[in-house]
């Protein structure tokens, strides 16, 4: 037997394959929210853009907030392993909401906890380009768990694979390139990007993926313990795509604490308004 890895676009044999997360435990995935890859692609993007997001600041700030936690149990904390004190002795600084500043010394391998910690200069970078990576990557994945074959055959899948593999630091599209994008930093307030935010930010504490058809588009949005990180929209034969049950107007999937919750889009946005819509003088949601 065979299975299709969406990453590499190939089928291997099910036995050399490695369960994938589609979202990691560190970023409020959980067991079940699972397909089969291969384990070399599984290993690098892994490493290249899951670990990467689990550390980026704006997330580690979130997981630090919630305690979320990965396989190893390790409280979550920032590092700035770049920093220094003010005549630029090298320093690692933790931030977290339970430990507090940590100051620790390379050189004298100690944590710092004296007058020399009062001033510390906290050096770190943000990759603006991971966050649509992650997305694209979280794209092929959910959007086979989701839909399967027809996801296979009727998305422009290679799109989402461009910009997974992408390195950040490309300054032309490349040709043939058609997918659509919004991330997190932008400033669009356009109504579906606003409605896609705010999905994810009624999702707070938990983590939702949103694969919502349009007319010969296919659209993918992310949300991590209530940050949105960004949506792709690539070319599609959307005539296929199921459109009943949950499946209507699209798909979303919430990795709450007591399981995996699927609904349709429609179903989502209708709990959205009834939750969080205009209500008249005795409380009843104005339609």
């Amino acid at each position: 037997m065979t299975a299709y890895c969406p990453y590499t676009d190939k089928d291997i044999p099910t036995d050399e394959t490695d369960r994938e997360h589609i979202i990691p435990l560190a970023l409020g995935g959980m067991d079940g929210f699972e397909i089969p890859v291969s384990p070399a692609a599984n290993s690098e993007i892994g490493s290249r853009i899951d670990g990467a997001i689990a550390r980026d600041f704006f997330t580690m700030t979130k997981r630090d907030r919630f305690d979320v936690r990965g396989h190893s149990g390790k409280e979550p904390i920032f590092v700035a392993r770049h920093s220094s004190d003010p005549v630029g002795k090298p320093l690692q600084i933790g931030l977290g909401q339970r430990t507090g500043l940590q100051v620790w010394s390379p050189l004298d391998k100690e944590y710092i906890q004296d007058a020399r910690a009062a001033r510390v200069n906290i050096s770190f970078s943000i990759d603006t380009t991971l966050p649509l990576r992650f997305v694209a990557k979280v794209a092929l994945s959910a959007g086979y768990f989701a839909y399967g074959e027809v996801f296979r055959n009727r998305v422009k899948h290679q799109d989402l694979r461009t910009i997974m593999n992408s390195r950040g630091t490309e300054t032309e599209v490349p040709p043939g390139m058609e997918a659509l994008v919004d991330d997190r930093f932008s400033t669009d307030q356009s109504e579906q990007f606003r409605v896609f935010r705010a999905l994810c930010k009624a999702a707070e504490p938990h983590s939702v993926v949103g694969l919502v058809p349009a007319s010969n588009r296919f659209r993918v949005f992310v949300g991590l313990l209530g940050d949105y990180q960004g949506m792709i929209n690539v070319p599609a034969q959307t005539s296929g795509f199921p459109n009943e049950d949950m499946f209507r107007w699209g798909h979303l999937i919430v990795l709450r604490k007591s399981g995996i919750v699927r609904m349709s889009f429609m179903e989502a946005l209708k709990e959205f308004a009834e939750r969080y819509g205009p209500r008249d003088s005795s409380g009843t949601t104005i339609p």
